[in-house]
């Protein structure tokens, strides 16, 4: 972790090689249980707001197609995002393709997605790349479409009634990198906060997060401590800080700094989700 290769802007202390596999596991389980769902249920309404579950599929679809193209060197697509409208749009566009169709189209990305994620390696992880938290290393890249693929196989299978596996690798790393993207949400003023292990802290320099050990919490002395806001379920807050829900339901703590921690959901909910 101490030579991952970072971004300007963000330090996400975590070692590159674990993260990405813990991304792969996420994305070959949710695959797993696609391949074997009803035109009926991919007709079902997600919790995304006018999306079914069968767009869930063809957002992530449009994901793995415009991340190749970034892979490639193509960074055009990020004149004119808009992570509230641009994904709807595609959504939209992609309704022509029935969805069993866009299953099989998924779940074959899925599957050359996976190969390519398992045959990364270190030399590749510092490989300049772009994610919508601005310019960053490939493999931090890898883990933002982890975390869209996380919170989007919730909101399809959910409303479906089907269990989604709560994996404490993936909780770990969903929550901190949740904290990245919503650090840019939550105003100028510096910020230190602790939600469980994961921790953010940002000043006059970049955002860090990291995951803090249980000693360090029981020697507080050796640190400037962060405010500390608590959850009963942090995949819960995880989808909250996304906008999947109000953050004040989901985390306790300081008002202050559970409304600063809500700044990414305030952001979506201002336009289409995605």
């Amino acid at each position: 972790m101490e030579h991952a290769p970072q971004a300007d802007h963000i330090r996400l202390l975590f070692d590159p090689q674990v993260a990405v596999a813990t991304c792969t596991g996420q994305r070959r389980r949710f695959a797993s249980v696609v391949e074997g769902l009803s035109t009926e249920e991919l007709a079902w309404p997600s919790r995304c707001e006018d999306w079914t579950v069968g767009d869930v599929l063809r957002h992530l679809l449009w994901v793995d197609l415009t991340v190749r193209r970034i892979w490639s060197g193509d960074e055009s697509i990020a004149d004119g995002f808009d992570p509230r409208i641009t994904p709807n749009k595609a959504v939209r566009k992609d309704r022509s393709v029935p969805d069993d169709e866009v299953r099989e189209r998924y779940l074959l990305s899925s599957k050359a997605m996976v190969a390519d994620l398992e045959s990364s390696d270190s030399e590749r992880f510092g490989q300049p790349s772009l994610s919508p938290a601005g310019h960053v290393p490939w493999w931090m890249s890898a883990v933002h479409i982890g975390w869209d693929s996380s919170i989007h196989e919730r909101d399809a299978l959910l409303p479906l009634g089907l269990r989604v596996e709560q994996l404490n690798n993936e909780t770990d790393l969903y929550l901190a990198y949740s904290l990245v993207l919503t650090s840019f949400f939550a105003g100028r003023d510096p910020i230190a906060v602790r939600i469980g292990p994961a921790e953010l802290r940002r000043d006059n320099g970049p955002v860090i997060v990291r995951m803090v050990s249980s000693a360090e919490v029981e020697d507080e002395s050796r640190f400037e401590s962060p405010t500390v806001v608590t959850t009963e379920d942090p995949v819960k807050a995880i989808d909250a800080i996304s906008g999947r829900g109000d953050a004040g339901d989901a985390l306790r703590g300081e008002a202050t700094f559970v409304h600063r921690l809500g700044g990414l959901s305030r952001f979506f909910s201002a336009g289409p989700l995605g």
